[in-house]
C-alpha cells in the first residue's frame, strides 16, 4: 500500500514537471542544432503518441546529439525512462542534464525522484536538497514546495527502509 502511495505521489510530481524553467534562466543561444533538435523532439512525441517507444527514444537521443547543450532534451528522455521504470537510464540522463546546467532545478528534482524510485535514498536526498535550494533561489514557490514534499517523502522512505533492514 505504501509503495502504491509513493508511486502515485511520484506520478503526480512527474506530471507536474514543466519545461519553462530553462527558458527563464538563460537567454536563447543561437545554435545550428536547435531547429533540428526541436524536430527530433516533435517526432519523438509523435512516436510516443503512437506507442512506438523505441523510435521515440531514438528521436530523443538524436535531439541530444544534435543539441547537447539543451537541458530540456535530457529531461524529456529521462522522463520517458522513468515511465518505463528504467531508473538507471533515467538517472544517467538526468545526471547528464545537471552537468550541462548545474543550476537547473528541475533536472535535480527529476534526478532525485528517479534515485528515490531506484532505492538510492541518500543520493536522492542530496539531489532533492539541491532542487529545493535552486527553486528557492529562482523564487519558484510552487516548485519549491513540491521539492520540499519530495524531500520529506525521501526521508520517510529512507527511514522505513532502514527499519526494515534492521529487523
Amino acid at each position: 500500500m505504501r509503495q502504491l502511495l509513493v508511486l502515485m505521489v511520484c506520478a503526480v510530481f512527474l506530471a507536474g514537471c514543466g519545461g519553462d524553467q530553462q527558458a527563464k534562466q538563460s537567454p536563447s543561444k543561437p545554435s545550428g542544432g536547435q531547429g533540428k533538435s526541436q524536430e527530433f523532439l516533435t517526432a519523438g512525441i509523435q512516436y510516443l503518441n503512437q506507442q512506438d517507444v523505441a523510435r521515440a527514444i531514438h528521436s530523443f537521443d538524436m535531439a541530444i546529439k544534435t543539441d547537447p547543450t539543451n537541458v530540456e532534451n535530457y529531461l524529456v528522455l529521462g522522463q520517458v525512462y522513468m515511465r518505463l521504470k528504467q531508473y538507471e537510464r533515467a538517472i544517467d540522463t538526468f545526471s547528464a542534464a545537471t552537468r550541462v546546467d548545474p543550476n537547473h532545478a528541475e533536472a535535480y528534482y527529476l534526478l532525485s525522484l528517479s534515485k528515490m524510485m531506484d532505492g538510492r535514498y541518500e543520493k536522492a536526498e542530496e539531489a532533492a536538497q539541491r532542487s529545493v535550494e535552486l527553486f528557492m533561489l529562482n523564487r519558484e514557490e510552487d516548485k519549491f514546495k513540491r521539492s520540499l514534499a519530495l524531500l520529506k517523502t525521501i526521508g520517510e522512505a529512507k527511514q522505513k527502509n532502514a527499519s526494515q533492514t534492521s529487523q
